[in-house]
């Protein structure tokens, strides 16, 4: 049988991607199990298990990037930098949730507009505003970079592909090889850039005291399970074909 990440086949595969069954399967952990329990625990008088149970939902989520990480390859990487799966597509950048979100998200608590409702963002600490400015500083330098690079690597991949499909007239198997090759910069970008997403989360989170982190996580959390199915996103497309 043919594998389902193959992108050599010259019809479409039924054969579901067993990433997407996996992204389903932590979906789902997130929405039913984990998210329930954060939110039973901000209720909660006990420090420890709102402690522990943060940390569960930061593990759930960092997990996912590490398995994009174990999933990436070069004949995979076609379907990781566009996801069928992930159906947040307005908020994707190489492959998943763009940094500026986690950025923005946080600068959503902290403008005011919570703060009657979210009681841990009406005094934040200087060091947290400071990370969070430095953190974007950090990004206005290093997504520019990671645009620049896929540019590159996806103008050297169309002319190295053409110019091998002349050479060998056609031929699968030498094509194939060349874009194995040229992909290989493709996986070290969409790499780079879960390193990125992984980096911001965990500076965000150590600049935060437990329950900002916990509010934080638990708002990512809503934000990933709400535009984690079609549902939403068909919503809006109705709006707008509608307008």
């Amino acid at each position: 049988m043919p594998s389902p990440f193959s992108i050599f086949s010259r019809k479409k595969s039924k054969v579901r991607l067993p990433f997407k069954d996996y992204y389903a399967d932590w979906l789902h952990t997130l929405n039913h199990k984990l998210l329930p329990l954060l939110r039973h625990s901000l209720s909660s008088s006990s420090p420890t298990l709102l402690s522990s149970r943060t940390d569960l939902l930061l593990h759930h989520i960092l997990s996912y990037y590490h398995s994009l990480d174990h999933a990436a390859s070069p004949p995979t990487i076609p379907h990781l930098l566009f996801p069928s799966w992930n159906h947040a597509t307005p908020f994707l950048f190489l492959g998943d949730l763009h940094p500026y979100l986690f950025t923005n998200l946080l600068r959503s608590f902290l403008d005011g507009s919570n703060q009657e409702t979210l009681p841990p963002w009406t005094d934040p600490s200087r060091h947290l505003i400071t990370r969070l400015d430095q953190i974007e500083c950090g990004l206005r330098l290093m997504v520019p970079a990671l645009v620049d690079r896929i540019r590159k690597a996806q103008e050297k991949f169309v002319a190295a592909v053409v110019n091998n499909w002349v050479a060998s007239e056609g031929k699968k198997m030498a094509v194939a090889e060349t874009m194995n090759v040229e992909m290989e910069e493709m996986v070290s970008v969409f790499l780079d850039a879960n390193r990125l997403r992984r980096s911001v989360i965990l500076e965000i989170i150590g600049a935060m005291s437990d329950y900002q982190a916990a509010v934080f996580l638990e708002g990512l959390a809503r934000f990933l399970v709400g535009f984690g199915g079609p549902a939403l996103l068909a919503e809006f497309g109705e709006l707008q074909l509608g307008s």
